[in-house]
C-alpha cells in the first residue's frame, strides 16, 4: 500500500473524523511541485479550493509535458484528491515561485481548517541548475532559498491567528526546518510541527545552535531505509526510518514509501545508507568551508564544460567528467581530490541502477 492507496481508502473521511497525520503531510509536501502559476493566488485574499485548482490545472495543462517523476506524482496526487470529501474543499493560496541560476524557491499554503494551515516548500528537480544551490548548503548559510523561506512565513503569518505546520520533500524539507528555526518569535510560537521528508540536514554551526534546539520537539525527520538525500550534511539521529519499495536514489520518491493503515511502515536503516552517512561525514570533516566552496564552483564549471544539464547526463558522462578533472590546470590538488572522492561516492549510490531506470525517472510523460 502506498500514498495513492491511502487516498483511495481515507479520502471519504474529513479531518475531524480522521485527524491530520504524517501521510497527509507527505501528500501536501508534494503539491508544491505542481506548477500553479496563474492558478493559485500569491496572497490570501483570493483563495481557491483544491477542487477548483485541480480542474483549472487539468484544463490549462491538457497536453503532455516534460515532467520529472516528483512532478508527475504530484500532478497525479492532485488529480486523486481534487474531488474528495477530505481534501476537495481545502483552500490553496500564498503561492510563490521564483527561480534563477543559483536558486529555486516555491511555497504554497494549504488551509486545513479555519485554525490550521500547512505550508508546503518545494524540493529540487533533476536539473543541475536546481542542484547547485543544494550543494551550496555544504559551505553557506543561509542560501537564498532559505532566506526566502524565512521571509515567507514571517510575511504571511505574523498577523494571523492560525497554527502552522511546515513541511516539504527533499530540499523543501530543509527549507521547512530552517523557516521554523529562524521565524520571528511571534510566528515560531504558532508553529506546531515541522516535517522534513527526506531533506538534507544543516551545517555544524546550525545543528548545534539554540535555534535548532528550539524546534527539536516539533521536528519530524522522516527518511526511507535507503536514504541518500536525507542523510546529507549534519543531522541528529532522532529520525524516523520508513520502508521504501525501491532502493538507492529511487527510495527518495515519497510514493515508493510503504503505507500501513494511517502511517508509513517503520523499519531500520539499510547498510547502504549507514555507510553513505558515515562516508559523507568523513568527507565533510576533511575540508573546511572555503575548500567546499571551491569544490562546488569547480564541480558545476565542469558540468557546464561537459554540457551536463541533468542527473541523467552525470551518469552517462562519468569518463568525460573524470577526464575534465584530470585535465583542469586551474584546479589545485585538494580540489581535484575532493571532486574525485565526491563523484566516486555519488556513483556508488547509483552502482546498482540501470541506465534505463535512470532515464525513466526523468523521462517525458
Amino acid at each position: 500500500m502506498n500514498l495513492f492507496r491511502y487516498i483511495d481508502r481515507f479520502s471519504c473521511y474529513t479531518f475531524q473524523e480522521v485527524p491530520f497525520n504524517e501521510l497527509d503531510n507527505a501528500i501536501f509536501a508534494t503539491l508544491s511541485y505542481v506548477d500553479l502559476k496563474g492558478i493559485v493566488s500569491p496572497n490570501r485574499y483570493h483563495k481557491k479550493t483544491i477542487r477548483e485548482v485541480g480542474h483549472i490545472y487539468a484544463e490549462i495543462h491538457s497536453k503532455k509535458e516534460k515532467d520529472i517523476l516528483a512532478v508527475r506524482n504530484a500532478i497525479k496526487a492532485l488529480r486523486y484528491i481534487q474531488d474528495t470529501r477530505r481534501y476537495g474543499d481545502l483552500f490553496l493560496y500564498n503561492y510563490v515561485y521564483e527561480s534563477g541560476q543559483e536558486e529555486q524557491f516555491c511555497a504554497l499554503t494549504i488551509e486545513i481548517n479555519s485554525k490550521l494551515v500547512y505550508v508546503s516548500f518545494e524540493g529540487t528537480d533533476h536539473l543541475v541548475s536546481g542542484w547547485k544551490e543544494d550543494f551550496m548548503l555544504s559551505y553557506m548559510f543561509p542560501v537564498e532559498s532559505q532566506r526566502r523561506a524565512i521571509d515567507y512565513v514571517n510575511k504571511n503569518f505574523f498577523f494571523r491567528r492560525k497554527e502552522i505546520i511546515l513541511g516539504g520533500h527533499s530540499k523543501g524539507g530543509n527549507l521547512a526546518m530552517v523557516a521554523g528555526m529562524y521565524a520571528n518569535l511571534w510566528v515560531r510560537d504558532k508553529i506546531i510541527m515541522i516535517y522534513n521528508n527526506d531533506g538534507p540536514g544543516l551545517l555544524k554551526e546550525q545543528i548545534e545552535s539554540d535555534y535548532y534546539k528550539n524546534i527539536q520537539s516539533k521536528l519530524v525527520h522522516i527518511i526511507p531505509n535507503y536514504s541518500v538525500v536525507g542523510l546529507l550534511l549534519r543531522h541528529t539521529d532522532n529520525y524516523i526510518v520508513v520502508r521504501s519499495a525501491r532502493r538507492g536514489i529511487f527510495a527518495h520518491d515519497l510514493f515508493t514509501w510503504v503505507v500501513q493503515d494511517k502511517a508509513f511502515l517503520r523499519t531500520d536503516l539499510s547498510l547502504f545508507s549507514k555507510t553513505l552517512d558515515n562516508e559523507f561525514v568523513v568527507w565533510l570533516n576533511q575540508y573546511d568551508r572555503e575548500q567546499r566552496r571551491k569544490f562546488v564552483i569547480s564541480l558545476f564549471d565542469i558540468f557546464n564544460r561537459a554540457n551536463i544539464t541533468s542527473l541523467v547526463d552525470v551518469m552517462e558522462n562519468k569518463k568525460l567528467i573524470f577526464h575534465l578533472i584530470a585535465e583542469s590546470k586551474e584546479l589545485d590538488g585538494d580540489t581535484k581530490r575532493m571532486l574525485k572522492d565526491f563523484l566516486l561516492m555519488l556513483f556508488k549510490c547509483f552502482k546498482d541502477v540501470k541506465k534505463e531506470e535512470l532515464l525513466s525517472i526523468f523521462s517525458k510523460r
